[in-house]
């Protein structure tokens, strides 16, 4: 079974877009997948066209200090044929409560035990746009980072600093490591995103993915009618993702 945690502390870079569309990806190959929301946010959750107030458990119940929840209790699944933990906005009050608990930053690996059992091929997590507590815990908990990284100025400069922090957490957890940058929003009509590519690949070399997502508003509809593989398969945003999924399981 392989974590992999999405993440970078600028929000609109693509990151829960990134990851509902690699567990459609990787479902449509015959893998088994498990979405955490790790966002306050519930984007994700949202995404899967679930109602983040209509659950028993979510994200929240495997931050509670008080809380006997495991990962596997919060499990629901969804009609694409992969799992999710949800989120709701209650999950943003963790971030308070981790400040006194023991070995904070290792909350979510512990509540992680077990899913091994259930024959899961990827957990994919998505993370808050922060470098909180919660990101923190979403990054120590897996094995893999992706950073998906808008074609933008902006998305580049907090670039080095998530790679800072993954680096201290690799003191956490030794066996953590980058799987990539994955270019999202790009447009080779503009010189912008040319521009950014150029930089990230020079200074990443091959930790930046040779798969590229495009700039397409057929994206924004995901939140509403699920990941796009499903409802739109041909459609150049669904072969870009569908070849981005290839790669990574060459590289996890």
């Amino acid at each position: 079974m392989k974590k992999i945690v999405f993440g970078l502390q600028k929000g609109g870079v693509g990151k829960t877009t990134t990851t509902i569309c690699t567990a459609a990806g990787l479902t449509r190959l015959g893998k088994r997948v498990l979405l955490v929301d790790c966002d306050p946010q519930a984007n994700l959750t949202s995404s899967c066209l679930i109602d983040p107030n209509a659950l028993q458990y979510n994200a929240h119940d495997l931050f509670t200090k008080e809380s006997k929840i495991k990962a596997a209790d919060a499990i629901i699944p969804t009609e694409w044929g992969f799992d999710l933990i949800p989120s709701s906005i209650s999950l943003a009050s963790a971030e308070v409560e981790l400040v006194s608990a023991f070995q904070r930053e290792q909350i979510l690996t512990e509540k992680y035990r077990g899913l091994e059992e259930l024959g899961y091929d990827y957990v994919l997590t998505d993370s808050p746009p922060s470098l909180g507590l919660l990101t923190i815990n979403a990054i120590a908990a897996s094995d893999v980072v992706v950073m998906p990284v808008q074609c933008q100025l902006l998305a580049i400069m907090g670039l080095q600093a998530f790679i800072d922090v993954v680096e201290l957490v690799q003191k956490i957890n030794p066996n953590l490591r980058i799987a990539g940058v994955l270019l999202t929003m790009y447009d080779p009509r503009t010189a912008i995103s040319k521009e950014v590519e150029q930089n990230v690949r020079k200074i990443l070399g091959d930790l930046v993915f040779e798969a590229r997502i495009g700039s397409f508003t057929a994206l924004s509809s995901i939140p509403r009618r699920g990941p796009i593989q499903f409802w739109e398969p041909k459609h150049p945003a669904s072969l870009q993702y569908d070849a981005f999924v290839e790669e990574l399981i060459k590289r996890v």
